[in-house]
């Protein structure tokens, strides 16, 4: 147990995590898609609930915001971006609709309303956004005037070698846990987890799910 405590103490970094906690990744390439619907354009935004990408990759955007992690209420005029890319960040529909030009593409990447359901049901802790599927995502963009021109959903392991793994993953990923998680709170639920795989050697294995959105406002 202090092995598990110290591991959501003190988390090591994620790329260091990596070693532990193995995800598998959907079947597009979020970066090659928006390199293709920037191409050609003068302003494009970036939303992300992590580092910005696109900058890294060598594109040349005008409007840029590198530091926009919510798209719920954007700070900008009508129709002033060719191309929006979300990635796993927060959006209203109708704010990204208003912002975008005609012509214009929102791409997103976003967790899914059950997005490790099993893990969250291991727990006994409601899924924070049951509400959100690429259906309802799409159904809210068409009704808002856009073409919704691609819808993809994907669902894939993520791995734990053992509970401190998991736990120091909760410690850093909290959108993916309990809003109240501890070692010390759910010391019963660690336990049965470890005996479920790690103590036979075996990795804890949850669910993840994603799914991808590109939509078009017309001319």
């Amino acid at each position: 147990m202090d092995l598990w405590r110290a591991a959501a103490e003190s988390p090591p970094p994620l790329e260091e995590l990596a070693a532990r906690v193995h995800a598998d990744t959907p079947p597009w390439d979020l970066d090659a898609l928006a390199a293709e619907a920037v191409r050609g354009t003068t302003a494009v935004l970036e939303v992300t609930a992590g580092e910005p990408t696109l900058e890294a990759e060598g594109f040349t955007l005008v409007g840029l915001d590198p530091d926009v992690q919510d798209a719920t209420d954007l700070p900008y005029p009508e129709r002033c971006f060719d191309v929006v890319v979300d990635r796993h960040g927060g959006y209203d529909a109708a704010e990204v609709a208003r912002v975008l030009r005609p012509g214009g593409v929102l791409l997103t990447d976003q967790l899914a309303g059950d997005d490790v359901v099993d893990l969250h049901a291991v727990f006994g802790a409601p899924l924070p956004r049951p509400h959100l599927t690429v259906d309802a995502r799409a159904d809210e963009l068409t009704d808002l005037g856009l073409d919704v021109t691609r819808r993809e959903t994907w669902h894939g392991p993520l791995a734990f070698d053992d509970v401190a793994a998991l736990a120091s993953y909760l410690a850093l990923v909290p959108w993916r846990s309990p809003a109240d998680f501890s070692v010390d709170g759910y010391a019963n639920t660690l336990i049965y987890l470890h005996m479920r795989a790690p103590a036979w050697g075996q990795p804890l294995v949850f669910t993840q799910s994603r799914f991808l959105l590109r939509a078009e406002r017309p001319f």
